[in-house]
C-alpha cells in the first residue's frame, strides 16, 4: 500500500482498528520491538532453562521501553549460553507469527480502551506471567465481544487470568451486588464434551468441600444464550504463596533474614495442611498441590485453589457427585498418564501409576511446597535444568522423577534447619508408606518446629536439646555457665555440625532400612496368606468331596470321574500360578499317604504342566506332615519346610515350602486326607529382594535358627546360601533371642541394626530377618 493510499492513524474510530493499522504502519518499529521483547520473555518463562526468581533478578534493571532489547540485555548478562538463546529466539518468532496471523484473521482484537502494550501482552502471553514479570497490569474491562450476562446474573467486568482449562474473570452479582470470580472454558466453541466434563467435575469436587481454606464455589450452571458452562466462587486476591516465597528469599539474598517472614510461610503452609486434610476425610484428593495454586487474600486467609485435577477415592457414596460422568470421560485418567505438575510432582505420579494415587500423594505435593519454602525452589528443578542441558527434554526429567530420588532440602540451600529438611524428607519419601499418613501429622511436626519442639521426622543430638533448654532458661544459664558456653560453643561448634549432619544422615539410612525389613517381612507373610488361602480353596472343591463320597462307598458318580474333573481344575490353577510348584490331593493311609491327583510343574521346563499318571502316584508308609495335619481342625493350615519321602527322586535343588489342610469326609466326619500345595522357597525370596531395587545395607533372611537362605548387599546384590550356613557376627542381643526357640521377637540398635523373627505356624521353623547398616559406616 502506498503511503497515499494509508488512512490516517487519527482518523479510525475503533481502538481494534488502531491495533491492526499500527502493524501495518509500523512493522519495524515500537509494536515488532515490543512483540519480539515480550514473545522472547514468554518462551524464556516456559523453558526451565533459569527458574522465575533469576528471570526477575537479570531483568530487574531493563525496561522493554528503552533502546536495549531483551535479547541484547541477557546477551550482555551472560544468563543464556549462546545456543540456547537463539533456540529461544527462534520458537520467539514463530510466537509473534502466530499472533501477527491471528490479528490479520480479524481475532480475538484487543479491547476497547486497552493500550497496545496491554493487548500485546494478552495476545502473546495469555497467561499473564509475563505481564507479572514485567509488573504491568493486563486487568482490563471486557471487550465488546466479552461484555455479557450470564444467566441475566452476572456482568462480566474484566478478565482476571486464563489457565489452560478456563479462563477467569471479575464478574458482578447482580442479585447481591457483590464480586466474584466467574470461570469459564477458555475456547467454549472448541471445547469437547470431555473437556466440559472435567469442568464441571472440577466446581463439583470443589463444591463438596467445606473448608475456610479451600475457595468456596456459589454457583454452577451453563449460559442460557451460548450455552457455556460456567461457575462463581469467592474473588480473591491475585497473591499467591509463591509470591511470598519469591519475596522472602530475595530478601534473605540481600541480607534482610528475617525469622518472623518464615514463619509466616509455614503459618499459612500448616493452613494448606488443615485444608488438604479436610479434603482427604472428604475422600478427595487434589494431585496438583504446588505454590501457585494457594492463594493468600488481603487479609492473610490462606486458600487453597484449582482443584482441576482432583479425584474422588474409595467412597461408595460419591455416586452423586459423579454420575454426571460417564467412565472413560474427562476426569477419568488411563493407566500410564502423567497428571500434576513436574516441578512437584510424585514419583508414582510421573511413572504414570494412577492406580496408586491416593492420599499420600498429596502428602509427597505439601512436602514439596514445604521445600519451596525452606529452599526458595522447587522440588524437581535441577532435575529440570539438568535434563534441558543434557538434551533428554521432559521424558527424561520425567523418568528421573519416577526413579523416586528423595531430593535434599539442604542440598539445594545449605543453611536450611535440618529439622526442615527431615520432614521434607519424609513427606517426599520415595516409599508411599514411609511419609506421614495424614495431612495433620505433617501440620503438627511444622508447627512442632515453630514452637522449638523436637519433631517426629527428626532425632535430635543432645547437643540440639541442650541448645532448646537453653533458650528456654536464658537467665539462669547467662548467670551460671555464660562464660563456659562462649568456649564450649568456640570449640565444639564445627565438630558438632559435622556430627549433626553424619547423625542425620544415618538416621535417615536407618529409616530406609527399616521400611526395607518391613516390606520383606510383609511380602514374606503374604506368600504363605496366599498359600493358605488357595489350600483352603482346594480342599473345598466340589471334586474333592466326589471322591471322599465315591471312595467310601456313597452313592453318586464314579471315582474317576470325579478324578478327572479335579485335575482339570489342578490343571488351570497350576497355569494361573506361577510360583507354584505342585497341587496334590492325597489320601490318609494308616501312618502314611497316597496321591488321589497330582498336578505338578516340570522343574527342566517351568511351562510344562503335568498330571501324574497313576502309575507314578506315590504310596508313602510314614509322612510326618500327614500326621500332623491329621490332627488339625478343618479349614486349619500346615506349613513345613521339611523335606518329605516322596521327594526323594525329584529335583533335589528345589527349596520346596509346602501348605497343606486336612480335608474330612461329609458323611463319616473322619479325616480322609489333605490337599498340599507346594513352591519354590528360595526362588520366592530370591524374587522379594531382587524386588527391594538397590539397598544400602546387609540384610539376611534365615530360618528360625538362624540357617541362612538368602541374602543382599549392597556390593554383590542377592546371594543364595550353601546349606548349613548362618547369619554371620549377630550382635549377642540378637544371638540370645534367636537361642529361644518358637517365640517371635522384634529388637533392633538404633542406627545400627533391625532383627525380627515371626511364625507363619506357630509349630514350624519360622523366618528371621536381619539387617544392618555396612560396618563402614
Amino acid at each position: 500500500m502506498s503511503d497515499e493510499a494509508k488512512p490516517p492513524l487519527e482518523s479510525l474510530q475503533t481502538n481494534d482498528d488502531r491495533y491492526a493499522a499500527t502493524l501495518l504502519f509500523e512493522p519495524d518499529e515500537c509494536i515488532s520491538r515490543q512483540e519480539q521483547d515480550i514473545a522472547l520473555a514468554a518462551e524464556l518463562l516456559n523453558s526451565g532453562i533459569v527458574n522465575d526468581r533469576e528471570i526477575t533478578a537479570a531483568v530487574s534493571d531493563w525496561s522493554m521501553h528503552g533502546s536495549l532489547s531483551l535479547e541484547k540485555h541477557l546477551e550482555n548478562r551472560g544468563l543464556l549460553k549462546a545456543e540456547q538463546l537463539g533456540t529461544l529466539k527462534e520458537r520467539a518468532a514463530k510466537r509473534v507469527d502466530r499472533a501477527r496471523q491471528s490479528i490479520a484473521g480479524g481475532s480475538e482484537m484487543p479491547a476497547a480502551g486497552q493500550s497496545l502494550l496491554l493487548a500485546t501482552l494478552e495476545r502473546l502471553d495469555g497467561s499473564g506471567r509475563v505481564a507479572k514479570l514485567l509488573g504491568v497490569t493486563v486487568a482490563a474491562r471486557a471487550g465488546d465481544h466479552d461484555a455479557r450476562a450470564m444467566q441475566g446474573r452476572y456482568e462480566i467486568i474484566r478478565k482476571l487470568g486464563q489457565g489452560g482449562l478456563g479462563r477467569v474473570w471479575l464478574a458482578r452479582d447482580v442479585n447481591l451486588n457483590r464480586h466474584v470470580a466467574l470461570k469459564e472454558i477458555s475456547h467454549a466453541a472448541g471445547a469437547s464434551e470431555k473437556v466440559v466434563e472435567r469442568f464441571k467435575h472440577e466446581a463439583e469436587i470443589t463444591g463438596r468441600l467445606d473448608h475456610p481454606s479451600i475457595v468456596p464455589i456459589y454457583q454452577l450452571g451453563e449460559d442460557l444464550e451460548t450455552g457455556r458452562a460456567f461457575y462463581t466462587m469467592r474473588f480473591l486476591g491475585r497473591t499467591t504463596l509463591q509470591d511470598s516465597i519469591s519475596e522472602y528469599h530475595e530478601r534473605r539474598e540481600e541480607g534482610d533474614e528475617d525469622p518472623m517472614l518464615l514463619r509466616r510461610l509455614l503459618s499459612a503452609f500448616v493452613n494448606v495442611c488443615h485444608a488438604i486434610g479436610h479434603a482427604h476425610s472428604r475422600k478427595v484428593i487434589h494431585r496438583d498441590l504446588k505454590p501457585e495454586n494457594v492463594v493468600i487474600d488481603s487479609f492473610g486467609q490462606v486458600i487453597v485453589i484449582d482443584w482441576g485435577l482432583a479425584k474422588v477415592i474409595d467412597d461408595a457414596s460419591v455416586e452423586s457427585v459423579m454420575d454426571s460422568v460417564t467412565v472413560g470421560s474427562a476426569d477419568r485418567t488411563s493407566e500410564g498418564q502423567v497428571l500434576g505438575t513436574p516441578l512437584y510432582m510424585a514419583p508414582e505420579q510421573a511413572a504414570g501409576r494412577l492406580d496408586e494415587l491416593d492420599h499420600r500423594t498429596d502428602i509427597y505435593g505439601l512436602g514439596s511446597i514445604l521445600f519451596s519454602i525452606v529452599t526458595g525452589y522447587a522440588p524437581h528443578e535441577r532435575t529440570q535444568k539438568a535434563s534441558i542441558d543434557s538434551g533428554v527434554g521432559a521424558r527424561g526429567m520425567i523418568s528421573v522423577i519416577a526413579s523416586g530420588v528423595t531430593p535434599s532440602a539442604r542440598e539445594a540451600h545449605p543453611n536450611a534447619d535440618p529439622a526442615l529438611d527431615a520432614i521434607c524428607r519424609k513427606a517426599m519419601a520415595r516409599r508411599r508408606y514411609a511419609r506421614y499418613q495424614n495431612a495433620t501429622d505433617l501440620a503438627e511436626d511444622v508447627q512442632r518446629w515453630m514452637a522449638g519442639e523436637p519433631v517426629t521426622a527428626y532425632q535430635e543430638t543432645s547437643w540440639q536439646r541442650v541448645n532448646r533448654w537453653v533458650s528456654q532458661h536464658q537467665r539462669l544459664t547467662q548467670s551460671l555457665v555464660a562464660a563456659a558456653m562462649v568456649v564450649l560453643v568456640a570449640l565444639t561448634t564445627l565438630a558438632m555440625a559435622a556430627r549433626q549432619n553424619h547423625l542425620s544422615e544415618l538416621h535417615n539410612r536407618f529409616s530406609e532400612m527399616e521400611g526395607d525389613v518391613r516390606e520383606v517381612s510383609l511380602q514374606l507373610q503374604s506368600i504363605a496368606q496366599e498359600m493358605s488361602e488357595d489350600t483352603r480353596f482346594l480342599a473345598s472343591l466340589p471334586p474333592i468331596q466326589g471322591i471322599v463320597n465315591a471312595t467310601s462307598g456313597v452313592e453318586g458318580e464314579d471315582e474317576e470321574v470325579w478324578r478327572g474333573r479335579l485335575e482339570t481344575i489342578f490343571v488351570g490353577m497350576l497355569g494361573s500360578s506361577p510360583d507354584y510348584l505342585a497341587l496334590t490331593f492325597e489320601q490318609k493311609q494308616g501312618e502314611g499317604t497316597s496321591d488321589i491327583v497330582r498336578v505338578e510343574r516340570s522343574p527342566a521346563d517351568p511351562t510344562l504342566i503335568r498330571i501324574l499318571p497313576e502309575s507314578r502316584r506315590q504310596t508313602v508308609e510314614n509322612d510326618d506332615l500327614m500326621t500332623a495335619v491329621a490332627n488339625l481342625e478343618p479349614g486349619d493350615v500346615k506349613f513345613t519346610l521339611e523335606d518329605r519321602a516322596r521327594h526323594a527322586n525329584v529335583a533335589a535343588n528345589l527349596d520346596r515350602f509346602s501348605a497343606a489342610t486336612p480335608v474330612y469326609g461329609d458323611v463319616s466326619g473322619e479325616c480322609f486326607g489333605m490337599t498340599v500345595i507346594e513352591t519354590n522357597i528360595s526362588k520366592r525370596i530370591k524374587e522379594v529382594l531382587l524386588g527391594l531395587g538397590a539397598v544400602d545395607c546387609e540384610m539376611f533372611i534365615a530360618d528360625g535358627s538362624g540357617e541362612l537362605w538368602a541374602s543382599v548387599n549392597p556390593g554383590r546384590g542377592v546371594h543364595m546360601a550353601h546349606p548349613g550356613q548362618r547369619i554371620p557376627n549377630l550382635p549377642p542381643q540378637v544371638a540370645e533371642h534367636l537361642a529361644v526357640k518358637g517365640e517371635p521377637f522384634d529388637v533392633q540398635s538404633e542406627d545400627e541394626y533391625v532383627a525380627e523373627r515371626f511364625y507363619v505356624d506357630p509349630t514350624g521353623r519360622g523366618v528371621t530377618i536381619f539387617a544392618r547398616l555396612p560396618e563402614d559406616e
